[in-house]
């Protein structure tokens, strides 16, 4: 699959439209984050752990904010501190002005002196993207801790059956931390054979990675069924978020793919005939058809593709009856305007690009002032 510019989540709705931040190009460096936050403390300003210094009574003070552009962790300016602030206020080349807040994860530029929206640039979103993920472990982590701690205390004034119980409770508070205690219990995805249907051992081979990837099965799950809400995020209109409700259904393509790990989760199959699913990739691809040997490769890419181009569409379907229904002033023309600038924006939600997309970056340093910076 070709490598996608950026990641296409849900916008979350804005108040008022707000002029895109100038600073982002400069202010951001992927690269340096990703490296500057590999096991780290979430929710402690560095500045202030280094220090020894205790937090400050205001609730406030508890907020880290992250810089985009080094990965450092500063409380906030309304503590005592004020780390994040200091740290943008050092002299540098280039300008530390855009951070993250860990607490409800906006973006605010010191440039600006105003908040940006993540979404308008595809660099920032992936970036944010990465550091809310990243952060979940460790969140998840704190918060079993604390919860098992708390059944020790139970056990200690209650009998042992209650005892169980809570502990029950605790394993199964959403269905990410089921999916991980399955895994950490030894119980793993369901593995099955696939049938030849005649030299496809390079799709086969695709195939099984994808059966054994549990985020694509639960999104799939979500996708399949009709009546689905997203918020897709439209320029230059008000409001500048729109819930778009998906009435149709699916693509062939995604419905064959979302078969095909259904049956790879049935317990009474031992073998899958993945036919109609290489049928359908071939529609996509008539190069794949004639049973000829191929590179398993393109063919990922060839798939990823073919069912993100059938969401895409599906989006866009719907984004335009929304846009039609909700405005008696744009006319059919209009509308399809819309819909174009936001695939090319690549404001439309899908899954794919939520879950296999990503960013290329090529970062160049001047041999002679060593400024560097990431196109």
């Amino acid at each position: 699959m070709a490598k996608k510019r950026g990641k296409n989540l849900p916008v979350q709705e804005s108040v008022e439209t707000e002029p895109a931040c100038k600073h982002i190009r400069k202010g951001v460096e992927e690269g340096a984050v990703k490296r500057a936050l590999v096991n780290v403390e979430w929710n402690v300003c560095q500045d202030c752990h280094t220090e020894g210094k205790e937090k400050a009574s205001s609730e406030e003070a508890d907020v880290v904010w992250i810089c985009l552009k080094c990965g450092h962790r500063g409380c906030g300016r309304y503590s005592e501190q004020k780390h994040a602030q200091n740290h943008y206020n050092t002299p540098r080349s280039e300008p530390h002005c855009l951070v993250l807040s860990v607490g409800d994860w906006n973006v605010w530029c010191y440039l600006c002196d105003n908040q940006v929206d993540h979404n308008s640039s595809g660099r920032l979103q992936q970036l944010v993207d990465y550091i809310q993920k990243k952060s979940k472990p460790n969140v998840r982590s704190a918060d079993k801790e604390g919860q098992a701690n708390q059944v020790i205390c139970i056990s200690e004034n209650t009998p042992e059956k209650e005892t169980h119980q809570t502990e029950d409770s605790i394993k199964s508070t959403t269905k990410v931390d089921k999916l991980v205690s399955a895994l950490n219990d030894g119980k793993e995805v369901t593995v099955k054979g696939l049938s030849n249907l005649g030299n496809t051992c390079f799709f086969n081979a695709v195939m099984q990675n994808l059966s054994q990837t549990p985020a694509l099965r639960e999104l799939l799950n979500e996708v399949k069924h009709p009546g689905r809400t997203v918020t897709v995020h439209v320029p230059d209109t008000q409001p500048s978020s729109r819930e778009v409700k998906l009435e149709q259904q699916p693509g062939p393509l995604t419905l064959a793919m979302w078969q095909f790990l259904t049956e790879m989760q049935e317990t009474k199959k031992g073998v899958v005939t993945p036919k109609e699913l290489f049928s359908q990739v071939c529609k996509k691809a008539i190069r794949f058809r004639g049973y000829q040997q191929q590179d398993s490769q393109e063919l990922l890419r060839y798939l990823l593709d073919g069912i993100r181009g059938e969401e895409i569409q599906r989006v866009s379907l719907a984004l335009s009856k929304t846009l039609q229904d909700d405005s008696d002033t744009m006319d059919e023309e209009e509308v399809k305007k819309l819909v174009k600038e936001c695939e090319k924006r690549r404001s439309i939600p899908n899954f794919v690009d939520r879950l296999f997309g990503g960013e290329l970056t090529s970062t160049i340093m001047c041999e002679t002032c060593c400024t560097v910076c990431s196109v």
